[in-house]
């Protein structure tokens, strides 16, 4: 079965049950100078080991997800750098399951703005971002640990329950 849903532009209400936002906020910056302003301690990252980064150029395909992976360990902060990015995410059902399945009714796709940046929730299904409209870099970080089930570095993806398919656009 397919699924068709819409892209959502990025709030933090709205993506608070995958995790948190990361934008500039709308109050007065903690510290300034001659020039620059800065908003300390806006969003945390909640680690106990280092944090491996990552690179990602993501390019121009059909709006269709089929699969996701998950971090029941950890979570992942998402920064786009100059463009546009879609990502799509799932509802944890049960963090606890390690069979368990994203489901494609929860499924939704947030549009990350350059400047924004998201922290996905432990244990919320995800795809890899997919670029608004031409190829965009985005920039992961996630505690270089072994998560709980299974091994990122070798298969991560798990078919959506039914073998069911999510589009979005």
């Amino acid at each position: 079965m397919e699924h068709t849903i819409i892209i959502e532009d990025l709030t933090a209400d709205s993506f608070a049950p995958y995790g948190k936002v990361v934008d500039i906020p709308a109050g007065e910056p903690s510290k300034s100078g001659d020039g620059w302003d800065c908003w300390s301690y806006i969003q945390m990252l909640d680690v106990s080991e280092p944090i491996g980064f990552g690179l990602v150029v993501t390019k121009q395909r059909e709006f269709t997800v089929t699969a996701m992976e998950r971090h029941v360990s950890r979570e992942e902060l998402l920064l786009t750098f100059d463009k546009e990015i879609i990502q799509p995410v799932a509802r944890c059902l049960d963090i606890d399951d390690p069979e368990e399945q994203p489901d494609p009714s929860t499924v939704k796709a947030f549009r990350i703005k350059p400047g924004q940046a998201i922290v996905i929730g432990r244990g919320v299904w995800h795809s890899p971002a997919y670029p608004a409209a031409e190829a965009a870099r985005y920039l992961f970080a996630i505690e270089k640990k072994k998560d709980t089930f299974g091994d990122e570095m070798i298969n991560p993806w798990v078919d959506f329950t039914g073998g069911d398919s999510v589009t979005f656009g």
